[in-house]
């Protein structure tokens, strides 16, 4: 599967209706409906031999004969002089005839139908272009699609604003039944006022997807394009082949675009591009009736211990996950924008494990349940792609994250600090190329996802990058789904004592890793002072249990813990300590 077409797909799954079309007259070839120019040619050849003549080029012959260029409105009428006739005449070049139709031409195409069907999902609201036919409008048509065509002045005083619009088509050069569309020279020279700037806001306000266009003749069309300043959206150009016109080379460096190059054609690449977001959509879609129904089963086999009925269903979630991810392509070069769309993915096939572990490790009651929820993390540890852009390589990394928090976070709540400690000591890293590294080393966010969430964030002044644009949203919305957390202030309360305990077993460990959490630059830590004082004031503080039961192994790796964070700029480690031995 072509990656940037991959990549395309997810940003138009990730955003509807952001992505409009510029299409020209490749998206018809298929259909075997001429081009702009290959109809006038015809139509010169057919005055030419009317006058007596048998050149070469009709149109050379035209203007040494008329002493201009062609132009379509004065070619038609020395062919045909009423308007019924006008029509007639140009109806053979876009209405199929009964031996035309069986034969599949001028009819819509794949390329047609696929684009009827994004519009028809919402993913795509605009569309641009060149030609003249009615292939488009027919195919929508078929779809019951609703939709808007511009081509003249009068049509733009009274359209619906393009957002409130199902579709708009804008017809930049016409329509065959109207012998006012524009002609393939000087009449492309310039737009009309409200056609120029209705275009300009197409161009800034969406990211485009350009297939079947030149960008040879349309002057006006390239010279709007240039206008434009913004780069709110990528655009994408389909490309028939890696040779292109010089002029759509120039807009392709201009606008920075993506090109896609598919020699297979329009029919190809449109109907890859719909299949492509449908099934991206299927695997980001978990019904809220699926999730409760999972979530009722998942207690129902706690509560009365049936152990193998929930080993087979974390397998089968951790199986599903594995394999989604083992079956992504991970490109040498990746866009902000794919990056971005992978990370959304993943994180949301990711969810109902997520959610199915940090339920059980809360609710848990027997030996075999802990451990399953060890073997959880273990298997999302196994071997994965090592070779491709290093940014899509770090999101395999993020469901194995979000599993590690889940389940650290419910150990917290539920005071199961004996199920924390074997959380951080027991798993071992499946992966052959990274086994000499400790779980809890390999969980670090410093190992990939921090360089990953600074590559995509618009900001570059986030302490802990990966918890703060991911991981603490992200869990916070799985505990208030599963109601483990009230509101956000108990989680975020539970989510700090978490960090904040994992990174004095780092030090406790003396792991290599100088890891801290959000905890260490917030201004309030009154919950974790708290928490502190109560284990100064309990005896065989259960917390213990993550320095192996030692007070004085604990206060030793506090201590370390503050220092660091002392050292750390934006970091502090005020009052931990000393909330820790103040009876001391």
């Amino acid at each position: 599967m072509d990656e940037k077409l991959l990549s395309l797909a997810f940003s138009v799954e990730a955003n509807k209706g952001v992505y409009a079309l510029l299409l020209g007259s490749g998206i018809s070839y298929s259909a075997g409906i001429p081009t702009g120019r290959g109809i006038l040619r015809e139509l010169c050849r057919r005055i030419m031999h009317v006058n007596g003549a048998d050149e070469s080029d009709p149109v050379d012959w035209y203007e040494k004969n008329y002493g201009k260029a062609p132009l379509y409105n004065e070619v038609i009428e020395l062919l045909a002089k009423t308007s019924s006739e006008r029509n007639g005449l140009l109806k053979e070049f876009f209405e199929p005839t009964l031996e035309e139709v069986e034969e599949k031409q001028k009819i819509p195409t794949d390329a047609h139908h696929a684009i009827a069907k994004l519009v028809q999902r919402g993913y795509i609201k605009v569309i641009v272009t060149t030609n003249f036919d009615r292939l488009l409008e027919h195919s929508l048509d078929e779809h019951n699609v609703q939709y808007q065509t511009l081509y003249h002045e009068s049509d733009m005083e009274g359209m619906k604003p393009l957002a409130h619009a199902d579709c708009t088509v804008l017809k930049v050069n016409g329509d065959y039944r109207d012998t006012r569309f524009k002609n393939v020279t000087d009449e492309l020279d310039n737009y009309t006022l409200p056609l120029a700037q209705l275009l300009r806001r197409v161009f800034d306000e969406y990211g485009m997807i350009v297939s079947g266009w030149s960008a040879e003749w349309d002057t006006a069309l390239r010279e709007l394009i240039k206008s434009v300043k913004g780069r709110r959206y990528s655009w994408y150009w389909h490309a028939f082949s890696e040779k292109l016109t010089t002029h759509a080379d120039e807009l392709i460096s201009y606008r920075d675009a993506c090109k896609i190059v598919n020699p297979k054609g329009a029919d190809h690449f449109f109907t890859e591009l719909y299949e492509n977001v449908t099934n991206i959509a299927k695997v980001k879609k978990v019904s809220p009736e699926n999730i409760q129904v999972k979530m009722k089963r998942l207690k129902r086999y706690i509560q009365d211990e049936r152990d193998i009925e929930l080993r087979e269903m974390l397998t089968e979630q951790t199986k599903e996950v594995v394999s989604f991810l083992f079956e992504q392509p991970y490109a040498k070069e990746a866009t902000v924008d794919s990056v971005s769309v992978r990370i959304q993915t993943v994180a949301e096939k990711s969810r109902m494990l997520a959610m199915l572990v940090a339920v059980l490790a809360y609710y848990m009651k027997t030996p075999e349940q802990a451990q399953l929820l060890i073997q959880t993390t273990e298997r999302l540890t196994g071997s994965r792609h090592h070779s491709g852009d290093r940014s899509l390589l770090a999101t395999q990394e993020i469901p194995l994250h979000a599993v590690f928090y889940s389940i650290g976070i419910s150990a917290v709540m539920k005071k199961n600090y004996q199920l924390l400690n074997k959380l951080f000591t027991q798993p071992n890293v499946q992966d052959p190329h990274r086994q000499h590294i400790s779980f809890l080393t390999y969980t670090s966010p410093h190992m990939w996802l921090n360089a990953l969430f600074e590559y995509v964030s618009e900001e570059t002044t986030h302490l802990t990058p990966a918890e703060t644009l991911f991981t603490y949203p992200y869990l916070k919305q799985v505990f208030i789904e599963t109601r483990l957390a009230f509101d956000e202030q108990e989680f975020e309360q539970h989510f700090d004592q978490f960090e904040l305990l994992r990174a004095i077993k780092y030090r406790y460990m003396n792991e290599e890793s100088n890891i801290s959490g959000q905890f260490g630059y917030k201004p309030n830590r009154d919950h974790l002072i708290r928490f502190l004082n109560e284990g100064s004031e309990t005896e065989d503080w259960p917390v213990l249990a993550i320095c192996d039961g030692g007070r004085e192994k604990f206060t030793d790796s506090l201590e370390k813990l503050a220092e660091d964070l002392n050292e750390k700029d934006g970091f502090s480690g005020r009052g931990l300590l000393q909330a820790y031995t103040k009876f001391d």
